[in-house]
This record gives structure tokens, sequence and C-alpha cells, in this order.
């Protein structure tokens, strides 16, 4: 009996995600992006469509891993000073934008709210539960949101590029990492034969709420991702 005990005490602590009631120690590493696929840029952007209806089927974590790949992971570091080099451009290198996923229907990954850390390419859970009627609500009901597998939120930290730029400016340089990053996603799902729909009508103090946002993070875009 104390064998059996044994093994079960094995298996359960070899699973992807550590049982921790501290979700700050919840990290779920994800499987390493590929780098090379079966469809061309030129392809890809070609067939690139916003897509706002989705199957209920299950998407893999590889999946999710290539997608946030392709928003913000790493691809290089600046030698001098140890900058990660993330696959969407940023102006100074500041790359004000975090991101998040709310996962609701993803094989191996627990319903939940996580945060995407691109050095070390893993996600770290904040809430567990499904939350996507949550976001759902709270992005004037865009209904798209409730049925996707996974949703990508996007936040900027406002303080970190007005303070570089000015208030003004700030904003539109945090814009334009948002519109290369959020291309990146578009992309990558359409070679995955996945869709996806950019929803900037969110409600952003509602949205933060649901995340746990800092004070300095604006919640700014939602992209659903599923199959079609």
């Amino acid at each position: 009996m104390k064998k059996v005990f044994l093994v079960l005490f094995v298996l359960i602590s070899s699973t992807v995600i550590s049982q921790n009631t501290n979700t700050d120690s919840v990290k779920v590493k994800l499987p390493k992006p590929s780098l090379k696929g079966s469809m061309s840029v030129e392809e890809a952007l070609s067939v690139r469509r916003s897509i706002r209806v989705y199957k209920d089927t299950s998407l893999t974590l590889k999946e999710v891993s290539q997608i946030l790949w392709a928003a913000y992971g790493i691809t290089d570091t600046i030698r001098r000073n140890g900058i990660g080099l993330h696959t969407a451009p940023s102006a100074m290198a500041l790359y004000p934008l975090s991101i998040y996923i709310v996962a609701g229907n993803i094989l191996d990954l627990p319903s939940g709210i996580y945060r995407y850390h691109p050095k070390g390419h893993y996600l770290s859970l904040i809430k567990s539960g499904d939350y996507r009627t949550d976001l759902y609500e709270a992005s004037n009901n865009q209904y798209m949101i409730k049925s996707a597998p996974f949703n990508i939120v996007y936040s900027a930290d406002t303080s970190l590029v007005n303070n570089r730029y000015g208030k003004n400016t700030g904003i539109i340089m945090a814009s334009m990492d948002l519109g290369h990053s959020a291309e990146n996603v578009y992309l990558q799902a359409t070679a995955l034969d996945l869709g996806t729909c950019a929803v900037g009508g969110l409600k952003p103090e509602k949205v933060a709420a649901i995340f746990n946002m800092t004070e300095n993070e604006k919640a700014v875009y939602i992209m659903p991702v599923g199959r079609y």
C-alpha cells in the first residue's frame, strides 16, 4: 500500500503545473516554439481574416505556445546590456506590453487566468477558473470572447512609455507596439489554421480588475483564438 501511495505522489508531483495554493508559484513551462512552418508569410498575408465564430473544440498547449511566442517571444538579446529582443519591434527596446491569457478549453492546461513571461517562455497562474464570461461582460458582450478556447489580453505599462516619451507621445508608441504584436498573432494563427479577431471595444477598468493589473497597466486589447 505504501508503494501505491508513493507512485501516486510522484505522478502528481511531476505534472506540468505545480499544485500550490499560492498562485504566484504555479508556473507552466510552454513547449518550445517551432521556427519553421508549412505556410509562407506571403500566403498568410493573403488569406488572413478576422474570425469571430469558433468551433467548440480544444486547442493544444503547443498551439498556445506558438501563438504566444509569435506575439511577444524573445528571439535574441542585445549583448551589451542583456535586453531581450522580441518577435515584435519596440522603439528604444522598451517593450511596454504585457500579455495575459484567459484559458477555458486548452488540453493539459486547467482553466484560469495566466500571465505570459517571454523570458523563459512560461505562464504563471493568476487565478484558477473559467473567466471567459467575466471577460465577455467586461468587453461589451462580444460573443466570440466567451466561445473561444482562450483569449489573449494585452496591457500597456503607461508609466514606462510616458516617462520616456511624454504622455501624448507615450500612448502612440505603445499603440505601435500593440499593432506589431497583434499582426504577428494574426499571421501565426492563420499559419496554424486557427482564427482570431482583434477586439478594442473593452472596458479597461473592468478588464484590469479581472486580471489584478497594477495601477500603471492599462488594458488595451483582446484577441480570442480558436478553430473555425
